[in-house]
């Protein structure tokens, strides 16, 4: 049971240090990678949409052919207004 419980821990530190190889061909190229955490993620299909992490390493504008990837901080945008004004003691109202 010991040399079990010593191969499943060696293994699983095998696996969480392999380098995972970026997917190429078809005329797309991702030869390079990051190691990124938290944010916002999403994808669409085929009018290709692809969501990432604030705080990337990888921050700037990358263009090629008719596409342009800006990575880093999510460009442009500003925030959402809010609906309500807050008066106290905490009345909601519209404007």
């Amino acid at each position: 049971m010991r040399q079990r419980t010593l191969f499943l821990t060696l293994l699983g530190l095998l696996l969480l240090t392999t380098t995972v190889l970026a997917q190429s061909g078809n005329g797309y190229d991702l030869s390079w990678w990051t190691v990124d955490g938290g944010g916002y993620a999403f994808s669409i299909g085929d009018d290709y949409s692809l969501g990432g992490t604030i705080g990337q390493p990888d921050a700037g504008v990358m263009e090629g052919d008719s596409y342009t990837l800006q990575g880093g901080f999510w460009p442009g945008g500003a925030a959402p207004q809010p609906q309500y004004r807050i008066y106290l003691p905490l009345t909601l109202r519209n404007y």
